[in-house]
C-alpha cells in the first residue's frame, strides 16, 4: 500500500478493507513515529467528519488510531493522542481517550499533556484528572497535573464540582467492572411483601418528584435509556409520618411505581453507601447492554449527581454536604416479580430513605441486549 498521506486519505472511501492502512500505522508506530499516526487521524477527521453514517472505513480508522496511540506506552504516544483528541474534540472522544490513556500509560507520562503548549482539549485534561482520582492516584505525586487541577477550575467544566480525592464510599470500588454474573452484592435482610398477605399499615404519602430532581436522580442510568434499550424510573415520595424499615417492601409495592406495578412480591435488602456507589458508578461508567459507556470521569460525575438527587439536594450543592447526607441516609436494594426488571445482568434498583424516615427516593433501571 502507498505510504503517501494525501493518497491514503483520498482513497479511503473506495477501500474494501482498511487492514492495509492499519498495518501501515502500526509500522509507523513501531518505528517511533507516533506523530505521523496522529497526523493521519487528524487529516481523516478534517476530510470526513460528519460522514460517519456513510463511511465505515472512516469510523473504523478514526477509532482504531485513537486506541492504538493511547494504548502504546510512552510520552510521545500520549502527546499524539492529545493531538488527535484535539481534532475530535466534543466530549465523547476526550472521555474515551482519557480512559484509555490512564489504563495503559504510566501516570508520570501523562504529565506531558499538562505542560504549556501541549495539544489536547481541556476536556481531555479534566477527564484525565478524574480518571486518575477514580483509580486512587495521589495527584500530589504529579506536580504538573496537580498544578493544572488546582490552579483554576474553569477548564474543568462540570467536573469542577467534583473533589480531587475519593470520598470514603468511593474507596471500595476504584475501577469500572461489571459483575460477571449479574448478581446483586447488597446485604439481604428478610424484608418481603406479598400482595396476598395481610395489609401493612402505611403512613399517608404524596409524590414530590420534580423534573429537575428526577433528571438528577436518573443521571447514573441515563445512558441506558438514551443510548441502549433501557428503561428507568426516578421518583421521590414524602410520607406524613416516618416509614419503618419493615414497611418499605409494602410501600414499594403500593405507592404507584411503574417497576412494581403488577408485582405479587417485593423483596428488600439493606446495603451500604459503598455498594450503592458501586452500582451507580458501574451503571454510568460501563454503560448498558450496548455502546453507552461514559467511562471513569463522566461515570464518576453521573454517580455523584445521582447521589445528590437521591439525598434530596439541588445540583451544585457542595460535595461535602452530599457525602454527609449519603452517610446519614439508609440505603436498600430491591427486587420484584413484576417483570419490569429483566434479571439479565443490567438491573439497578436503589432506595434511599431519609434519616427522619419520611422522604423516600427510588432509582430503578433495566436494560437488555
Amino acid at each position: 500500500m502507498a505510504d503517501d498521506m494525501a493518497e491514503l486519505v483520498r482513497d479511503l472511501p473506495g477501500l474494501k478493507s482498511v487492514t492495509g492502512v492499519w498495518r501501515l500505522a502500526e509500522q509507523w508506530l513501531a518505528a517511533g513515529d507516533s506523530e505521523r499516526v496522529a497526523e493521519l487521524g487528524v487529516r481523516l477527521v478534517a476530510e470526513y467528519r460528519g460522514r460517519e453514517h456513510e463511511l465505515w472505513q472512516y469510523v473504523r480508522l478514526r477509532d482504531g488510531l485513537l486506541r492504538l496511540l493511547a494504548r502504546t506506552p510512552g510520552p510521545g504516544q500520549v502527546l499524539a493522542t492529545g493531538r488527535l483528541a484535539q481534532a475530535l474534540d466534543g466530549s465523547y472522544f476526550p472521555s474515551l481517550a482519557a480512559s484509555l490513556l490512564v489504563s495503559a500509560q504510566q501516570p508520570a507520562d501523562l504529565a506531558v499533556l499538562f505542560s504549556d503548549g501541549a495539544d489536547g482539549p481541556d476536556e481531555l485534561r479534566a477527564c484525565l484528572v478524574q480518571e486518575l482520582v477514580v483509580r486512587g492516584v495521589d495527584l500530589a505525586g504529579l506536580p504538573q497535573v496537580a498544578n493544572w487541577a488546582g490552579a483554576s477550575r474553569q477548564g474543568h467544566g462540570r467536573f469542577a464540582w467534583l473533589p480531587l480525592s475519593r470520598a470514603e464510599f468511593e474507596l471500595g470500588h476504584p475501577v469500572p467492572a461489571r459483575f460477571p454474573d449479574g448478581e446483586s452484592r447488597t446485604r439481604q435482610e428478610a424484608l418481603t411483601w406479598h400482595s396476598g398477605s395481610a395489609p401493612v399499615p402505611l403512613p399517608g404519602v404524596r409524590e414530590t418528584t420534580t423534573p429537575a430532581t428526577g433528571e438528577l436522580i436518573a443521571a447514573a442510568a441515563r445512558n441506558w435509556a438514551e443510548d441502549s434499550n433501557g428503561w428507568l424510573e426516578a421518583r421521590v415520595f414524602e410520607f406524613v409520618e416516618p416509614l419503618a424499615a419493615a414497611g418499605l417492601p409494602a410501600a414499594l409495592g403500593t405507592i404507584g411505581l411503574e417497576c412494581t406495578a403488577v408485582a405479587a412480591q417485593v423483596s428488600l435488602g439493606r446495603c451500604f453507601p459503598v455498594e450503592v456507589w458501586e452500582v451507580l458508578f458501574n451503571a454510568a461508567a460501563e454503560g448498558g447492554a450496548y455502546e453507552s459507556a461514559e467511562y471513569g470521569a463522566h461515570g464518576r460525575l453521573a454517580a455523584w449527581r445521582s447521589l445528590a438527587g437521591l439525598t434530596g439536594v439541588a445540583e451544585g450543592t457542595p460535595v461535602a454536604e452530599v457525602e454527609a447526607l449519603v452517610a446519614a441516609y439508609r440505603w436498600y436494594g430491591f427486587d420484584s416479580d413484576s417483570g419490569w426488571l429483566r434479571h439479565q445482568g443490567w438491573d439497578l434498583a436503589v432506595v434511599a430513605l431519609s434519616p427522619n424516615g419520611r422522604r423516600l427516593a427510588v432509582l430503578a433501571a433495566t436494560d437488555t441486549p
